[in-house]
């Protein structure tokens, strides 16, 4: 008997993604494929709607088309919306100069919030892969001690891209909550400490 011939390689675009359920639909000429977020291989911990995916064609076990073996190319999905890059940018704005005004070099500034950034970030990702694998998750106060002391950029990005922790209201209001701790005592910082000096007069 001779032996099946492989599956072509096929290329498409992600067309839907549901991130809780771990799976979406390619966009394979006129029909959808199913993809499983098991077997997508790229750069983020799951593709991201306008990405575009090579693949073989298998079935699932009710016989329907799926996706296998689906690897990144790149695309839409991979991106950085400017509109993301400029809101970072503009948060980043006064504690930069706060810690610039307190004679921190701008070099230290720079090498630290990498750092403490990129931690941030894998750990976003560390849990975003423990959720989708049903494994124990790594407890969100840590999560927000790393934010408070100077990762929230490096969350900023993993929401975003990864799309973790991104849509639970009760989590983005302790997010918000530490941002805002930071731009307060940015501000504060760079006209000596009035605002705390006023809080503290008025008690």
């Amino acid at each position: 008997m001779p032996a099946s011939k492989p599956s072509p390689e096929l290329t498409a675009k992600v067309s839907k993604w549901n991130t809780e359920k771990g799976y979406g639909w390619l966009q394979c000429g006129d029909r959808d494929v199913f993809l499983h977020v098991r077997d997508y291989h790229g750069k983020g911990s799951e593709p991201q709607v306008g990405e575009t995916v090579r693949f073989t064609l298998g079935e699932d076990s009710q016989g329907r088309p799926c996706a296998q073996n689906a690897v990144s190319l790149g695309g839409k999905g991979l991106r950085w919306p400017a509109r993301n890059q400029l809101v970072l940018i503009g948060l980043l704005i006064l504690p930069v100069l706060a810690l610039h005004h307190l004679h921190f070099s701008l070099l230290e500034i720079g090498l630290y919030g990498i750092c403490i950034s990129l931690v941030t970030y894998n750990v976003y990702a560390s849990d975003k892969r423990r959720a989708q694998a049903e494994a124990r998750r790594i407890p969100e106060i840590y999560l927000h001690a790393l934010e408070m002391i100077g990762g929230w950029p490096g969350a900023w990005m993993a929401q975003r891209r990864l799309r973790h922790k991104s849509s639970k209201l009760s989590y983005q209001i302790k997010f918000w909550l530490i941002i805002i701790i930071h731009q307060f005592v940015a501000l504060d910082s760079m006209i000596e400490w009035r605002l705390v000096k006023s809080l503290v007069g008025a008690n």
